[in-house]
């Protein structure tokens, strides 16, 4: 009687353990209820599409304002320096370099087109430079780099201008423009070269959109601070992007 309890007792333990490991080898699979056949597992996550590309030299400049065009009381011209002359200069600390020329600061674009409105006598003078990157990623790093350099360079640094260095004072974030993936921008303060007690502004705005950044550089030649980027500008050389990149604001 006692050894037959023993076999009973032992053979519900072996069956418990056969039941756990018949469970463990499924995986976690679920059977069929109708051919208890084990349905497959659900498929992993997969790596979504890169993003894609920017516009190649010859679209992203059918993007650009054309010379003519006006930007309200402003009109588009010639670019005076095409890329990569306007990139040259260099800064010092290095980190501060997208500042001064976002295209020199390790993220190289693929494409570029240069326009802009020239400043007449004491106006404002505005360069515009739309570059297209490989991916969406690649322009994200570029503003990424703008965006640590705002604000390791809050305090100043120093540009080499091939001839002549020239010394920011400080670097002070504004109000950047509702429109594209992301937007920064920008008021410099730098000190005249040949008079050190002189002052004068700079503004820079960089808008991404994917895979392209449009970059707007303006100064005037006088010594007061003209508030920022003309509006006008920025709303007619987006508008005109977004039209024909299909971007939305």
């Amino acid at each position: 009687m006692g050894n037959t309890t023993v076999r009973r007792a032992s053979g519900a333990a072996v069956a418990a353990l056969l039941l756990v490991a018949a469970t463990a080898c499924g995986g976690g699979h679920q059977e069929d209820k109708e051919t208890g056949v084990p349905a497959p597992r659900a498929a992993a996550a997969s790596t979504p599409p890169p993003a894609p590309p920017g516009p190649g030299a010859a679209r992203l400049k059918a993007l650009a304002l054309a010379p003519g065009e006006k930007a309200g009381k402003y009109e588009a011209g010639e670019p005076v320096l095409d890329e990569p002359m306007n990139e040259s200069y260099e800064a010092v600390p290095a980190v501060c370099l997208p500042l001064t020329s976002l295209g020199g600061a390790g993220h190289t674009a693929q494409a570029y087109a240069k326009t802009g409105v020239p400043g007449e006598l004491r106006d404002v003078g505005t360069d515009i430079l739309l570059r297209s990157y490989k991916d969406g990623a690649a322009a994200g790093a570029a503003l990424a780099s703008l965006t640590d350099a705002g604000e390791r360079c809050a305090g100043g640094y120093t540009e080499d201008r091939m001839l002549a260095e020239g010394k920011v004072l400080r670097v002070e974030p504004v109000a950047p423009p509702g429109v594209g993936d992301e937007a920064r921008a920008y008021r410099i303060v730098v000190q005249d070269v040949k008079d050190k007690d002189i002052k004068l502004y700079k503004y820079l705005t960089v808008i991404r959109s994917g895979a392209v950044t449009l970059s707007f550089r303006s100064d005037i030649l006088d010594i007061k601070d003209f508030g920022g980027v003309p509006p006008e500008i920025v709303t007619a050389q987006w508008a005109k992007f977004a039209r024909g990149a299909g971007a939305s604001s």
